[in-house]
């Protein structure tokens, strides 16, 4: 019985070795980069030819063996800026549909004095990029469902929290609406410069949100 155990472990660190040898060959991510590997949504903290290790929202270290690492989808939210000093080449690259008029594409008529301001500072952010000589950007998706009860005023305060955020995330975190049921359903999405921002502020960003969202303040 204990031989058999000790050949089991020696295939199991073998296969965990030559998987960790494919994953070097592929490199299907780096140290920092966003991604959800086996239901696990955080930051590549570490690899090794054995495991990985990542720090997820909620600051849980989780290791995860090669093998698993492969045998999972690998979803990797970093972007890697190409040919970024273009600018539209670089708005293309970055833009998701929650980047342009916010959850007012919804309730209000998306006109050309957003569409100028959010261009704008699109730009600021593309200057800062080539400032930083940034080669990537760190992207974070969530949804959140908010109440249909004074769902106006709610955005009103949601988009002024967002702007608060701007200061730390480097780019106004932005939103839209995506789905209309028994409440509304709002995507957001966080870019920065810096993974530690989301690990250190996402969570505090989220919470402010639900203060808003649960209030019953007008």
């Amino acid at each position: 019985a204990a031989s058999t155990a000790i050949a089991l472990a020696i295939s199991e660190i073998f296969s965990n070795f030559i998987c960790g040898i494919l994953i070097w060959l592929v490199d299907p991510f780096d140290l920092g980069d966003i991604v959800k590997i086996k239901g696990y949504q955080g930051i590549i903290k570490s690899t090794t030819l054995t495991n990985i290790t990542i720090e997820t929202f909620d600051r849980i270290i989780v290791q995860i063996s090669n093998s698993d690492v492969l045998s999972s989808p690998i979803l990797n939210y970093t972007i890697k800026l190409k040919r970024k000093k273009n600018f539209f080449r670089f708005k293309r690259q970055i833009q998701f549909p929650q980047d342009i008029g916010h959850a007012r594409l919804d309730i209000d008529e998306y006109n050309e004095e957003m569409r100028k301001k959010e261009e704008n500072e699109l730009r600021e952010f593309h200057h800062l990029v080539l400032e930083k000589d940034q080669s990537e950007i760190f992207s974070f998706t969530f949804s959140m469902r908010v109440p249909f009860e004074r769902f106006r005023i709610k955005v009103d305060k949601i988009e002024k929290i967002c702007i608060k955020y701007k200061e730390i995330f480097d780019y106004t975190p932005k939103f839209h609406i995506f789905n209309f049921s028994h409440d509304i359903s709002v995507k957001f999405r966080i870019l920065t410069l810096d993974s530690d921002k989301l690990l250190n502020y996402q969570p505090e960003f989220v919470d402010n949100l639900y203060k808003i969202i649960l209030s019953k303040e007008s």
